[in-house]
């Protein structure tokens, strides 16, 4: 049997996140910031003092895209990189005070934007959701080729 476009769960999925992205950037542009920035931003609110290595895990995207972004946050003076006290060849990445003052601003808008995502599930199918979006990353990510 054929699938219907419509019926992929990858279509569905990306279609999903490209709304969601336009939601984010929507709401954050106000305050200049990308959904790709605040990704990184709201991992360091979270885990500050981390190395790029663990962030770009953290995230979810490739090293040479956190390095661009965190320069793009560096330069604005919401991170900064500082010398890893063990490894020499590594840094750690800390939020800023205006970057801290960043997150604070926009948790709330994160928060209002999670919402209206699950508007109108329980918060069991959150979770059911939550799990099954994990095996379906997790099924895609051991088939990979790296």
């Amino acid at each position: 049997m054929i699938i219907k476009l419509d019926d992929a769960v990858g279509f569905i999925l990306t279609k999903t996140l490209r709304n969601l992205n336009l939601l984010f950037n929507q709401e954050f542009s106000p305050s200049g910031i990308t959904s790709e920035q605040w990704c990184l931003v709201k991992r360091l609110d979270e885990q500050d003092g981390i190395s790029i290595k663990e962030l770009t895990l953290g995230v979810g995207k490739d090293q040479a895209n956190v390095t661009r972004i965190l320069a793009i946050l560096e330069q604005r003076g919401f991170v900064q990189r500082s010398p890893h006290p063990n490894d020499g060849r590594s840094s750690l990445v800390y939020l800023t005070g205006a970057g801290k003052e960043l997150a604070a601003r926009l948790n709330p808008i994160d928060e209002r934007i999670q919402a209206i995502a699950v508007d109108g599930l329980s918060e069991e199918e959150v979770q059911f959701l939550r799990r099954t979006l994990a095996k379906l990353s997790h099924n895609a990510d051991k088939h990979l080729k790296r």
